[in-house]
C-alpha cells in the first residue's frame, strides 16, 4: 500500500525504519540510487549539474552525482547551502571527487555558467524541509536551472512547502518530481501538484508497518478483487440491480454516459428513470438497459410525480441520481424522496447535489448509505465553505463533513480525495483527458454499478475513482488527451477491469 503523509509524519516513519530495519544512512543510498537508476533508464549520457542543500536531501544529491558520473554523465556537483550538515550526507559527500564540486557562494560565476550550460538540473536542495522563502543564493541558482532542457527534483521541489502546498518566489519546477517512499500531502492542492510535473513514487526500503495514522493513496492493488466473482450458476440478478435517475430533454447525453458506464461496470440489470423525452431520444441507443418514463415538465425536465420511482426503489441494491436532472424543485423533491425513502445505497451526483443545498440537513434524515460525488464548486455549495479554502485542504474539508453527516465524499479533482469521515483515499490514477464534459457521469455510474453488486460504499467510492482514472489513462494512450472523450473512457473500462 501506499501512503499520503505530512512531513512529520514521513520523519516519523523514517525514525521507526531506522530503529527496526534499515538505517538512515540505506535510506538515502537507496533513495539516491534509485533516482540516478531512472535517469539513467530514461536519459543518454549528458552534462548534469547535481543542486544539492546541506541537509539530507542534499546527501541524496551527492549519492545521485556519484552514480551518474560512474555511468558516462558529465556532472558538477553545486552546494547552495554551503557543506554538509548531517552526519549520513557528509558520509557520501566525502566519496565524491573535489574536482566536480563548487561551492555557490565562493565561485557563483563559474557555477552559474556550469547550470546555463548543463543538459540536465538534478534538484536536491530541501526536500520536504522547506519553509518560508528560498536564500539569495538558491533564488539566484534556480533562475539558471530553471530553463534546462532536462528539471528533475528529489522528493518535494524546492519552493514548495511539503504540509500546505504553499509556493514561494523563484521555485524549481520539474520535469519530473521523483517522491521518496511516500507521496506527499502537497500534491492535494491544485496549483502546487502543477509545479511537479510527472511524479513518480520510488521505493527506498521503509516498509509499510512504519506509516502510521497515513492517508492511504489507492494503486492497482486496492481494486484487484473489486468485481464479484462471476460463478457458472449466476445470473445477470446476482450482479445487482441499479436504477439511474437522471437525464432531461437537453441533458440526454448525461443520463446515457451513466448509464453505459455502469453497465460496463459489471451491474447485472439498470434502469433508466428519465423523463418522458429523454427516454424517447435514448430508448434505441442503450438496448441493454430497461426504461421508466417519467412525467415531464414542459421544458423537459422531471415533473413531480414520484409515484413510478416509488414502486421500483424497494427492488433496488442501489440507485444513482442527479445525472443530468437539471436544477430544478422537481430535482429536489425527487432527491430529497430517494434520501429518505431509499434503503439501499444512493450516489448524489451533480443536479442531485445541488438541489440539496439549501436543506443538507436532509441527509441526517437518511438511514441509507450515501456516496456524494461532488466537484470544489458543488462541494463549496453543500458546505458552505468557499472553494479557495476547500483546495487548499481537500482531505480535511472532505473528511470532516463526511464525519458530520454519515455520508462517502468523493471529492473530485486531480488526486481525488475519498473519505467516509474516518478512513482516508487519494486517487492519482487518470489525466487531464477528464477534464471535459461527462466524466463526472461515467463515475457517477461506476460507483452505482460497484455499489450493486454488493462493495461497500467506500469500497465502491475509492475502486470507482480508481477505475475510472485509469480508463482515461488508456483512452490517451496513443492520443492526445484534449481529443479524448467521456465515451472513449467508458471503452475502455472492460479493459481495466479484467487487470484486477
Amino acid at each position: 500500500m501506499n501512503f499520503l503523509v505530512n512531513t512529520a509524519q514521513m520523519k516519523a516513519a523514517e525514525k521507526r525504519c531506522d530503529e527496526r530495519y534499515i538505517s538512515f544512512s540505506e535510506m538515502m543510498k537507496n533513495a539516491g540510487k534509485a533516482i540516478a537508476a531512472r535517469i539513467i533508464e530514461d536519459y543518454s549520457p549528458c552534462s548534469a549539474v547535481v543542486l544539492c542543500g546541506a541537509g539530507n536531501n542534499g546527501g541524496d544529491g551527492f549519492v545521485i552525482a556519484k552514480s551518474l558520473s560512474e555511468n558516462d554523465f558529465s556532472v558538477s556537483v553545486i552546494l547552495l547551502c554551503g557543506a554538509p550538515k548531517t552526519d549520513c550526507a557528509r558520509e557520501y559527500f566525502e566519496k565524491l571527487p573535489s574536482e566536480i564540486v563548487f561551492d555557490y557562494s565562493e565561485r557563483r560565476e563559474e557555477c552559474n555558467a556550469l547550470i546555463e550550460s548543463a543538459d540536465m538540473a538534478v534538484e536536491c536542495v530541501f526536500g520536504t524541509g522547506f519553509h518560508g522563502e528560498l536564500p539569495d543564493d538558491v533564488s539566484m541558482a534556480f533562475l539558471y536551472a530553471n530553463n534546462a532542457a532536462v528539471k528533475i527534483s528529489a522528493d518535494v521541489p524546492a519552493g514548495v512547502n511539503s504540509d500546505d502546498g504553499s509556493i514561494t518566489k523563484h521555485s524549481f519546477h520539474p520535469h519530473k518530481t521523483f517522491l521518496l517512499a511516500a507521496m506527499k500531502r502537497c500534491i492535494t492542492v491544485p496549483e502546487c501538484r502543477n509545479i511537479h510535473g510527472e511524479i513518480e513514487l520510488l521505493d527506498i526500503g521503509i516498509p509499510e508497518d512504519c506509516f502510521e495514522e497515513s492517508v492511504a493513496v489507492l494503486t492497482d492493488d486496492s481494486f484487484r478483487y473489486c468485481l464479484p466473482k462471476r460463478f457458472p450458476t449466476s445470473h445477470k440478478g446476482t450482479f445487482g440491480r441499479l436504477l439511474n435517475i437522471a437525464g432531461s430533454l437537453s441533458y440526454c447525453g448525461a443520463a446515457a454516459m451513466s448509464t453505459r458506464a455502469a453497465l460496463r461496470s459489471g451491474v447485472g440489470l439498470c434502469t433508466l428513470a428519465a423523463p418522458v423525452s429523454a427516454v424517447r431520444s435514448l430508448c434505441g441507443a442503450i438496448p441493454e438497459t430497461t426504461y421508466l418514463p417519467l412525467p415531464e415538465t414542459e421544458e423537459g425536465f422531471v415533473g413531480e410525480d414520484v409515484d413510478k420511482v416509488s414502486q421500483i426503489l424497494p427492488r433496488m441494491n442501489a440507485v444513482c441520481i442527479g445525472c443530468g436532472l437539471g436544477n430544478s424543485e422537481n430535482t429536489r423533491k425527487f432527491t430529497e424522496f430517494v434520501i429518505r425513502n431509499a434503503e439501499c445505497p444512493v450516489v448524489i451526483d451533480a443536479d442531485g447535489i445541488n438541489s440539496i443545498a439549501e436543506n443538507i440537513n436532509v441527509l441526517k434524515e437518511r438511514t441509507g448509505k450515501t456516496i456524494l460525488t461532488p466537484h470544489p464548486l458543488e462541494f463549496s455549495r453543500i458546505s458552505g465553505i468557499p472553494t479557495s479554502e476547500i483546495q487548499r485542504d481537500r482531505i480535511g474539508s472532505a473528511r470532516r463533513f463526511a464525519a458530520e453527516y454519515g455520508v462517502v465524499i468523493v471529492l473530485k479533482g486531480a488526486n481525488t480525495v475519498i473519505t467516509d469521515g474516518e478512513r482516508v483515499f487519494v486517487n492519482t490514477s487518470g489525466n487531464p483527458a477528464l477534464a471535459k464534459g461527462g466524466s463526472g457521469d461515467v463515475l457517477c455510474g461506476i460507483i452505482g454499478a460497484l455499489a450493486a453488486q454488493g462493495l461497500s460504499p467506500l469500497e465502491a467510492a475509492s475502486c470507482g475513482a480508481y477505475c475510472h482514472g485509469k480508463a482515461a489513462e488508456r483512452a490517451a494512450q496513443g492520443a492526445e488527451q484534449a481529443c479524448v472523450l467521456a465515451s472513449d473512457v467508458i471503452e475502455q473500462l472492460p479493459k481495466v477491469l479484467r487487470q484486477r
